[in-house]
């Protein structure tokens, strides 16, 4: 099977899909969205207290939330910061133990002014990775994320 990336739990990177915004309904099930965040310092991360490791922030779409919405909500949640976000896909995964099939759709933004982080039940702190700096445990797949940052 070819996929564009596997972490140390199995879930797969299965494709990213460049599509229209328009067409994410397409993709089923589509359960989340996530948000590849860039300032000058460098890519935005939160540490996930439940994972106890580095991530990109992002989750699930709550009923009657389009993807935007959603990347938007997690992104202020997570790390209290606001951006225009631009669509910049749909991402497929097969996710373990079972197997599963899920989509998320990809938001990426250009963090221009930074606002004070405030810890919360999902996240203890925020960095802004250069890729090199050793901060802790990455996900393979965050990590692989990165690198659909276009902006």
């Amino acid at each position: 099977m070819d996929f564009i990336c596997i972490n140390r739990r199995g879930d797969v990177f299965v494709e990213f899909y460049r599509v229209p915004e328009s067409e994410v309904s397409v993709f089923q099930p589509l359960t989340h969205a996530l948000v590849v965040g860039k300032s000058a310092e460098g890519f935005l991360l939160m540490f996930n207290i439940w994972k106890q490791k580095w991530e990109v922030p992002g989750g699930y779409i709550d009923p009657g939330e389009t993807p935007r919405q959603a990347a938007g909500r997690e992104l202020l949640e997570e790390t209290s910061q606001q951006a225009e976000l631009h669509f910049a896909g749909i991402m497929k995964f097969q996710l373990q133990p079972d197997g599963r099939i899920e989509h998320g759709a990809l938001f990426l933004a250009d963090i221009q002014q930074l606002k004070p982080f405030t810890p919360n039940e999902e996240a203890s702190k925020i960095h802004f990775w250069d890729r090199l700096e050793d901060i802790g445990d990455v996900d393979e797949i965050d990590q692989k994320l990165l690198d659909f940052y276009t902006l």
